[in-house]
């Protein structure tokens, strides 16, 4: 956990409380660590009482006491948004609380204990946004609008029998706009590609990817990283012994256990068969997309679509970095008008077809060049960093990507989360 700003989630239940067969505190801390949470500490009441107004108090004589009990959890501001839904899901009654804390000294054991081989059932999601084969298209997009994952298991029965994911929609369904893209833009506009979307009357049967790939809850997570590498997958759906969906794992589910609770402690991957101790120096990529400052729009773009990576880094004459341009930045400089020519030239990596005659597009634009849009606040790590402690450098902050720099801060590489989970699975 690094210093400074952090959350404290407190759970008040009962002694008496159950979740399944279980305690509810024990239940709910055991919840926490398969989650990779920070730490989560149990403090028991000698008295209370709560909305019900009966006032608990030990005994001596007492057999079954049902005092209260606190169960209190600090941890990072996105560990704590993604787990807490699902937190108070299987909270049987009692009240949730959450404040904003300040860390000012974190020092953690320098190996966690963690069991050797962790399975997808460790690590997944188990609420799981599911449509049917009949489910209109326009309903699955409206489904992942905004959500973490952008991709929807079909069902039948309970069974996976296809995914849906962007790419489907695009290119089987019509979508004009990569879900990630139609965030940025208006809601008018929004509205107008779901309208267009559902003029196709197309469902999900129509567009999904059949006979999915799925995983065992059982499956090691060394084989479930051989997977996504190899088939280039960011999730793969998680099925019980009778092929009933239970779940779902995700490369960031991967990546966020590898690097466990700190950057500032011994990397654990190796624990759990995962090669978290390999320098960057060794899977960074070194064909970077760059722009300077002063190159103009057209240029932007044409860069941006040159890489899978969507975005382009910002170097000066002597390849300082100096800032990062992403797709959706591009997208929301520009105004309403020039937003149609901008989405085919990113969607379909083409040049950017700005409107003729001099003086068009920067009468459009509320940008002209690369430092008009750049993010000058760009995440950076050395080639000597380690795996396990660059992915919780990126995962920290949300990052897609990690600019490699020197001493100097020259820009010598890049690394994205596919990168970093290809490094993970490469055990020597």
């Amino acid at each position: 956990m690094d210093l400074g700003k952090a959350r404290r989630v407190r759970i008040y239940v009962n002694e008496g409380d159950k979740i399944g067969h279980q305690p509810a505190p024990m239940a709910l801390i055991e919840f926490l660590r398969r989650q990779n949470a920070q730490g989560a500490t149990v403090f028991r009441a000698s008295a209370g009482f709560g909305a019900a107004g009966a006032i608990h108090v030990p005994h001596l004589v007492d057999v079954a006491q049902d005092l209260p009990v606190l169960v209190e959890w600090i941890d990072s501001v996105e560990r704590t948004e993604r787990l807490l839904p699902r937190l108070k899901e299987i909270v049987p009654r009692g009240l949730v609380t959450m404040e904003e804390v300040e860390i000012v000294l974190f020092q953690p054991h320098p190996v966690r204990d963690l069991p050797m081989t962790l399975t997808a059932a460790d690590v997944m999601s188990k609420v799981v946004t599911t449509v049917a084969k009949n489910t209109p298209l326009r309903e699955v997009v409206e489904l992942v609008l905004g959500k973490l994952y952008r991709a929807v298991p079909v069902v039948d029965n309970g069974t996976p029998v296809g995914i849906i994911t962007n790419s489907d929609l695009v290119r089987k369904g019509g979508l004009s706009v990569r879900l990630d893209l139609l965030n940025s833009l208006g809601r008018p506009e929004v509205l107008a590609v779901l309208d267009n979307l559902a003029a196709g009357n197309k469902v999900a049967a129509d567009v999904m990817t059949t006979n999915p790939i799925t995983v065992r809850a059982t499956t090691p997570l060394p084989r479930i990283a051989d997977v996504m590498t190899h088939r280039r997958l960011k999730r793969l759906p998680v099925v019980d012994d009778s092929g009933a969906l239970v779940g779902i794992v995700t490369r960031v589910d991967l990546l966020r256990t590898a690097a466990g609770s700190s950057e500032h402690r011994e990397p654990i991957p190796r624990e759990i068969g995962l090669a978290g101790d390999t320098p960057l120096s060794k899977i960074m990529r070194r064909d970077i997309p760059t722009v300077h400052p002063d190159t103009p729009l057209p240029e932007v773009f044409q860069a941006i679509v040159s890489s899978r990576l969507n975005r382009a880094l910002v170097v000066d004459g002597e390849c300082h970095l100096v800032g990062l341009v992403t797709d959706a930045e591009l997208l929301e400089r520009l105004a309403p008008s020039l937003r149609p020519s901008a989405l085919r030239s990113l969607m379909h990596r083409i040049p950017f077809a700005h409107p003729k005659g001099a003086g068009a597009t920067e009468h459009h634009a509320r940008a002209q060049c690369a430092a008009d849009l750049m993010i000058r606040d760009v995440p950076t790590t050395t080639e000597e960093t380690l795996l396990s402690n660059a992915i919780a450098r990126m995962l920290r902050g949300s990052h897609k990507v990690l600019a490699v720099v020197d001493a100097g801060r020259h820009l010598v590489g890049i690394v994205d989360r596919a990168d970093l989970l290809h490094g993970l699975a490469q055990i020597v």
